[in-house]
């Protein structure tokens, strides 16, 4: 009964799961990843080295017409080609990137047996099938693998503690709002190792408990699944060795058998690593050297320098956590040092290591983060343990039919709340911070960080908004934030369309998140003088925005002056104006001489009101990122500067080499917007 009920609560996860699957977009890591699990799988598979024997994938700009479009909202192969017309070949088995150009260097990365793994569910469900299409084929495998783990809680939980722990362990998990989120696209590193992590470590109770060897060297699959996911996996040393030891000590585990679990525990390691570098070809050449190097990859991602201790992780731990899940993990926390000192239980010793572990390795000193906790997201499944434990806790304290309704009605508001921001169940923050809203005003770091999932909803607008040929813009992201074939044939995606103010009509797209608001020119360009046509909010905050950038959307009336008797004083370093007073900057037109001098390296413009503390622009000069539209800046004696409406009496162009052709100014002309 134990088994069947796993097997139950796990389907529901994996239906639900599969069902809402084609509302996420993809990580915008995936162009890192699924390629090379392709090149990968194709030589592991088929020993070939390319795709010169299968149709070449790609789109003629001259007959956008007959181009291969996957509606963005369906799960199935729902295109604008018959089935029978639709390529087999996935988007992300590209010529440009094969397993002769990964052979060689691919050790600044994590390794890719979960881009393999993923890219073999697309080649069976989409490939050969035909059941899913081209992008939501690899997720299956992410959605397949957390199923996995929220049957395993329950089977595991509920052998031991009851069947409430079990239950309530596993609803913790799969309403944990980082773990349903990202179990729909992050499918290549966290979700996978989260998974394989957890079911090492059972595998090692398992063995130890139950005296099996079996389960011991099964574990050591689990160990290689892991370590050619992410390396997180090492640091699972630190959570046995101490539960081993309180084992010996507390629970009288014999020397001999130690020594044997030991032993068996070496032969596991082994399997592991050899699962590890026969799955990864790079490695094949100089197996030692370049697993030195991955090891430095690693060093140089995870430690910042710094020697302070960063209580970042568990800031962002407790305002994004549900109260519920909160409340219940406190209980359990309580129930497990108390069946630990009292009863010598290992078992809730395994747990707290498991989730202490991960969190210290990102608050210790020098350890590196960025948007967020789903690096350490291995933390997750301890956490919803502990709350099944706390809930058990609950269940036995008072009455069983009371507390059981009182426990699922307890549940209720954060069902409801994630039902509320769907399919944005990542950007949660709970009621202790006022939500996602509370957490923008608090500036909490990486509020609204998304990793790309919100483009889809941005997608299917436009898909649905945008009018026949319209031009499709990034605000600053790179075009493979989304597959291409989501977007309607018709519809023109490049980057060259930023027009800024000369206001050509592009939608621009972008994600918003915290530490945007002055990344770019465009950026601040289209949140200052734009409406925008779409926002997905979720709290009441953007964390996508689409703009038509035109007149019609203007939020008021653009009008500007030439300032007259600007002063040019050339410096040293390049060039300082004066205007006499602070305006409201439009923009800096100048025309120079670029005839025997040499071209500009590198620039940039600062602005300042009274020339005692200025303010730098974004971006570095020479480049087309400003307005692309305009081509790159400076360029064949022309050289135009836009502002957002900074006030400023002094703006420096900062200039190299000194003797630049920039230098050499045969005109200029300052504009100032007007009320």
């Amino acid at each position: 009964m134990n088994k069947k009920i796993a097997f139950i609560l796990g389907s529901v996860f994996f239906v639900l799961g599969l069902i809402t699957l084609p509302h996420y977009g993809i990580n915008w890591d995936t162009v890192n990843h699924l390629p090379r699990g392709q090149a990968y799988l194709r030589y592991l598979t088929t020993g070939k080295k390319d795709y010169s024997d299968l149709k070449r994938y790609f789109y003629d700009w001259r007959n956008r017409d007959q181009w291969y479009w996957q509606k963005s909202q369906s799960l199935l192969i729902d295109a604008n080609l018959p089935a029978v017309k639709v390529p087999t070949r996935s988007m992300y088995q590209l010529d440009s990137y094969t397993y002769n150009d990964y052979i060689e260097h691919d050790g600044n990365g994590h390794p890719p047996l979960s881009d393999i793994l993923s890219s073999a569910f697309n080649r069976i469900l989409f490939g050969k099938l035909k059941l899913i299409n081209d992008i939501d084929s690899y997720r299956v495998y992410g959605i397949f693998l957390s199923a996995c783990l929220v049957g395993l809680l329950y089977h595991w939980l509920s052998k031991i503690y009851g069947k409430v722990a079990g239950f309530f362990a596993s609803l913790s998990l799969s309403l944990y709002p980082l773990f349903w989120a990202e179990s729909h696209f992050n499918t290549e590193k966290d979700i996978p190792e989260t998974v394989f992590w957890s079911f090492f470590l059972y595998s090692i109770w398992k063995g130890v408990k139950e005296k099996s060897v079996k389960w011991i060297l099964l574990s050591g699959i689990f160990f290689g699944l892991a370590l050619g996911t992410k390396f997180n996996i090492l640091f699972s040393i630190l959570v046995i060795i101490p539960w081993i030891l309180f084992l010996i000590v507390f629970r009288k585990l014999k020397i001999s058998e130690t020594l044997k679990n030991a032993f068996w525990g070496i032969m596991a390691f082994l399997i592991g690593l050899g699962l590890f570098i026969g799955t990864w070809p790079y490695l094949w050449a100089d197996p030692i050297s370049r697993i030195i190097g991955v090891l430095n990859f690693y060093k140089g991602i995870g430690a910042s320098g710094g020697n302070t201790v960063n209580w970042y992780p568990l800031q962002w731990i407790t305002y994004t956590t549900p109260l519920v899940i909160l409340f219940l993990f406190i209980i359990g926390l309580g129930f497990a040092v108390h069946r630990i000192i009292k009863e010598k239980d290992d078992l809730p010793l395994l747990f707290l290591l498991w989730l202490v572990v991960p969190i210290l390795r990102e608050v210790a000193p020098g350890a590196s983060f960025y948007g967020g906790v789903r690096q350490i997201m291995e933390y997750v499944p301890a956490m919803a343990i502990v709350a099944g434990l706390g809930a058990q806790a609950v269940y036995n304290k008072f009455p069983r039919k009371l507390t059981t309704t009182f426990l699922l009605l307890a549940f209720m508001p954060i069902t409801l709340k994630l039902i509320s921001i769907h399919p944005n169940e990542n950007v949660y923050f709970n009621p202790l911070i006022g939500g996602l809203s509370g957490a923008k005003k608090a500036n909490i770091p990486y509020w609204g960080f998304s990793f790309g999932s919100a483009y889809r909803q941005g997608v299917n607008w436009l898909n649905t908004n945008a009018e026949k040929d319209a031009q499709i813009v990034y605000v600053y992201e790179l075009i493979p934030n989304f597959p291409r074939l989501w977007l309607r044939p018709d519809l023109i995606l490049h980057n060259n369309g930023r027009s800024g103010y000369l206001r050509k009509g592009e939608y621009a797209i972008t994600l918003t998140y915290q530490g945007l608001e002055k990344r770019s020119y465009y950026d601040m360009y289209l949140n200052k003088f734009i409406k925008p046509v779409y926002e997905a909010k979720v709290d009441g905050v953007a964390i996508l925005n689409i703009w038509k950038n035109d007149n019609e959307h203007l939020i008021s009336p653009w009008k500007e002056e030439k300032i007259k008797n600007v002063i040019l004083i050339p410096t040293q370093t390049g060039l300082k104006f004066d205007l006499g007073n602070a305006y409201s900057l439009s923009r800096l037109e100048i025309t120079y001489n670029n005839l025997d001098c040499p071209k500009l390296t590198s620039g940039y413009v600062e602005v300042s009101a009274d020339e005692k503390s200025w303010e730098r622009l974004p971006g570095v000069l020479p480049e087309d990122w400003r307005i692309s539209a305009m081509g790159e800046q400076p360029k064949d004696g022309k050289f135009i500067e836009p502002f957002v409406g900074q006030m400023a009496r002094y703006v420096h162009v900062s200039l190299t080499p000194e003797d630049t052709c920039l230098k050499s100014i045969k005109d200029f002309d300052f504009y100032a917007l007007t009320p």
